[in-house]
């Protein structure tokens, strides 16, 4: 009976992560309406044609959007944060060397091209198999303005705050909450899934599942959500920045080669990270290092 309310309860973040998105929304259009009446009511030309379409534009702005998110993400990372803190003995602060070993961090860096191309593989083959999926993602982010253009602001959300939030509400606590229930590998595959839900598109949800997996492993042995979160960061940043200045393809060769880099600099990456993290384990869980430091690094994140 224990297990099956602990089953339920796993459910919980993801739902208030969505009262979240509501709640950010709310607030900031909420604020933008109050800000474009005022302007109204000074402004010497009253049509209020104009204002009702100053106010549907403001759902397409990306100015507008990218705030909701901002704040969407700052909810979470104040909330999760905390949660993640006082229910699972996370640690805000730590010297880096605890945490990360060289070849771990080789390994991540490796990992970022190689999720980067299976994640484009596999969102080219989805929407070859199914394209209506693909136009319903391209209308989505054209009407939440986000194709429009990188802005510093965008730049600051997907780089800094996204991965801060996302990995601290599903890595963090949706995880560790449904590791109560099931082994690793279940935990981590409800997890991902909900990640991938909580995108509310097909296309986008499909290779959020497959990074999901992917950070959950790594938050899982790499013993730190730090982990998760620089891969996460470093994942958007590619996605963000790198990937419009390399070259692109539809040729069967392309998508070849694309799947290959992915599938080397993927399990090459796997391999790299989980042996530093190892390496970081048992150097962490020697008797003569815990007696020293008075710190076992590992076990207080994981």
């Amino acid at each position: 009976m224990k297990k099956i309310g602990s089953f339920f309860f796993t459910f919980i973040p993801f739902l208030l992560a969505l009262a979240f998105q509501y709640l950010a929304m709310f607030f900031v259009m909420g604020v933008a309406l109050l800000y474009k009446h005022i302007h109204y009511i000074f402004s010497s030309n009253h049509i209020y044609a104009d204002l009702w379409n100053n106010i549907l534009d403001l759902w397409s702005s990306t100015r507008v959007n990218t705030i909701i998110m901002i704040v969407f993400s700052l909810l979470c990372i104040g909330a999760f944060g905390f949660w993640y803190h006082a229910g699972y003995h996370g640690v805000y602060l730590i010297h880096p060397r605890k945490i990360f070993h060289p070849l771990s961090v080789i390994g991540i860096i490796l990992l970022v091209p190689g999720t980067q191309c299976l994640s484009t593989y596999l969102v080219s083959f989805t929407a070859s198999l199914f394209p209506q999926w693909m136009k319903a993602y391209e209308k989505l982010m054209e009407t939440a303005g986000i194709s429009s253009g990188l802005t510093v602001s965008m730049f600051f959300y997907s780089i800094l705050l996204a991965p801060i939030g996302e990995e601290l509400l599903f890595r963090g606590v949706t995880m560790h909450q449904a590791k109560k229930v099931f082994p690793f590998w279940g935990a981590n595959i409800m997890q991902a899934l909900l990640f991938g839900i909580f995108h509310m598109n097909m296309i986008q949800g499909i290779y959020a599942f497959f990074l999901g997996m992917v950070l959950g492993y790594i938050c899982e042995k790499g013993g730190s959500i730090y982990q998760s979160i620089l891969f996460h960061m470093m994942f958007n940043f590619w996605g963000t920045i790198i990937s419009g200045l390399l070259p692109t393809g539809k040729s069967t060769l392309f998508f070849i080669l694309y799947f290959a880099i992915g599938i080397i600099c993927t399990f090459g990456g796997l391999i790299l990270f989980r042996f530093g993290a190892d390496r970081l384990h048992q150097k962490q869980t020697a008797p003569l290092y815990v007696e020293h430091t008075g710190y076992d690094t590992f076990s207080s994140h994981s």
